[in-house]
């Protein structure tokens, strides 16, 4: 009886390990933790002495993202990506917290949970359909509209829940394309805070890209598409880049965006890369009687040289133009500037005024500042310097100015919204920004970097004084940005 018993008992845990190995996951992991000093003056470019009290400020910040993938075959696996931080040192624990804002009704809030809170960055399944290159995205994940420059789309590029598709076509040709929910505050949850607004509450986005490459002649294109609905509860036109001249949170809104990004090789040593980017949002509140003619449409494009015949750098030469406020905006209650989509992550023009993907500074400046468009900026980069082994360089100088008509803040009479000193341009402010940026790879897995930037600003006092009669005490002060960073990519 004992033989038998052992026998079975050897047979039973055989099929255990068996159907463990049968339904294992290989896991592989990947990671960018950040720490970064940061020394920060006159960020808001204002006189010693106003009445906000700009002062110098130095912090200490840390993030840590960190994925994992979970791989059954080449045909399957799921992704999870945590993060903990932006927290600055000192600024409560690195705890394990409830995660994001449990404010699901105003912006995607893809990286503000902040005070050491773990929160989900991106977590969905990952497969092709059985017989078939059709690949799938299912869950929370990063999404991009495509851009050629700039290091993001400035329509569209952010976190939220989708299912998108990529369809193969040709050799050289696929479709992608997909379903997205920005917000949703009938969402369930002990975080949340409000419930039963129904479709009025949704905030959605459809959308379609062609990808097409034949860099065996020199061509990338990639037009795309994308429509979304904002319920006139899902407070969707609180967000900078979706705001009108007088528009409320109670309106709901239409958007349609399109455009096109372009990589051309054909003039070797010359790449030149290019986009244009166009949206038009309508509200459609029929109750509020700004939606008959309120709305927000604009445009934006830009166009960058690279020479890359130099061993030791790559020089570029650009221009970026976006449409601005005309001076009937607000009387007309529409905004002339190009409507954004949540939150733009990467898209950004040097380091310093509109920030960077890596830059942990909390400022006042970054994602709220790329929402306000209205400028063009004429820029030269010297990028990847290399004079030293394991040191490079990138220098960067740009003119911003606006395009926003200074008579857009002469009307509203100090109510206009999404213009903000220091963010908001008008045909009368400029600014003129210098960067370097030093990196020395420690090892292959860690980095150092030294971040310096300057920002010269001339805004005019006149102009803004229409808002605020305050402006007299502000003097368009410079600005000084110093960041000593250690990076950590696994």
């Amino acid at each position: 009886m004992n033989k038998k018993f052992a026998l079975l008992l050897a047979l039973l845990v055989s099929l255990l390990m068996g159907a463990t190995s049968a339904s294992a996951a290989e896991i592989k992991a990947s990671g960018d933790w950040t720490v970064s000093a940061d020394w920060l003056n006159n960020a808001a470019f204002l006189d010693k002495g106003s009445k906000t009290g700009e002062t110098n400020t130095f912090g200490i910040s840390q993030r840590m993202r960190t994925k994992f993938q979970f791989i059954a075959n080449e045909n399957l696996k799921g992704v999870l990506e945590t993060q903990i931080g932006t927290n600055n040192w000192g600024n409560g624990l690195y705890q394990i917290g409830a995660g994001r804002s449990a404010a699901t009704n105003a912006a995607p809030t893809a990286n503000t949970a902040g005070n050491g809170n773990i929160m989900l960055r991106q977590g969905y399944i990952d497969f092709k359909w059985p017989g078939t290159a059709v690949n799938f995205l299912v869950g929370y994940q990063s999404l991009s509209l495509p851009a050629a420059f700039g290091g993001g789309s400035a329509i569209f590029d952010d976190f939220v829940g989708a299912a998108a598709a990529v369809v193969p076509v040709t050799e050289n040709i696929s479709l992608v394309g997909g379903y997205a929910r920005a917000v949703d505050v009938n969402a369930a949850g002990a975080t949340q805070t409000t419930t039963g607004k129904g479709s009025a509450g949704n905030y959605d986005v459809a959308f379609l890209t062609a990808p097409m490459s034949f860099m065996n002649k020199g061509l990338s294109l990639n037009p795309f598409a994308a429509y979304a609905t904002i319920g006139s509860q899902s407070t969707g036109l609180s967000l900078p880049g979706m705001m009108g001249p007088n528009s409320t949170l109670s309106e709901g809104a239409r958007v349609y965006t399109g455009g096109i990004a372009a990589t051309v090789k054909l003039f070797d040593p010359f790449v030149v890369m290019a986009d244009f980017n166009y949206g038009k949002a309508t509200y459609n509140n029929a109750g509020n009687t700004n939606a008959a003619s309120g709305g927000r449409s604009g445009f934006l494009f830009d166009v960058a040289v690279d020479y890359t015949g130099l061993s030791m750098m790559t020089p570029e030469l650009f221009f970026a133009y976006t449409s601005g406020e005309k001076g009937n905006s607000t009387q007309e209650n529409r905004s002339n500037r190009m409507p954004v989509i949540g939150n733009p992550q990467n898209w950004a023009l040097g380091s310093f005024w509109l920030q960077g993907s890596n830059s942990l500074i909390a400022d006042g400046l970054g994602d709220t500042t790329r929402s306000n468009l209205g400028f063009w900026a004429l820029g030269l980069s010297l990028k990847d310097i290399k004079l030293v082994d394991k040191l490079s360089h990138t220098f960067n100088v740009i003119y911003f100015k606006g395009t926003n008509d200074v008579d857009y803040l002469k009307e509203s009479g100090g109510t206009v919204r999404s213009a903000t000193y220091g963010q908001f341009l008008t045909t009368k402010d400029s600014l003129w920004e210098v960067d370097l940026n030093t990196k020395y790879q420690v090892y292959d897995e860690l980095a150092m970097h030294l971040q310096l930037g300057y920002i010269n600003p001339s805004f005019d006092k006149a102009t803004w004084r229409a808002i605020d009669t305050d402006y007299d005490t502000y003097g368009s002060k410079s600005a000084y940005k110093a960041s000593l960073i250690l990076n950590y990519t696994f």
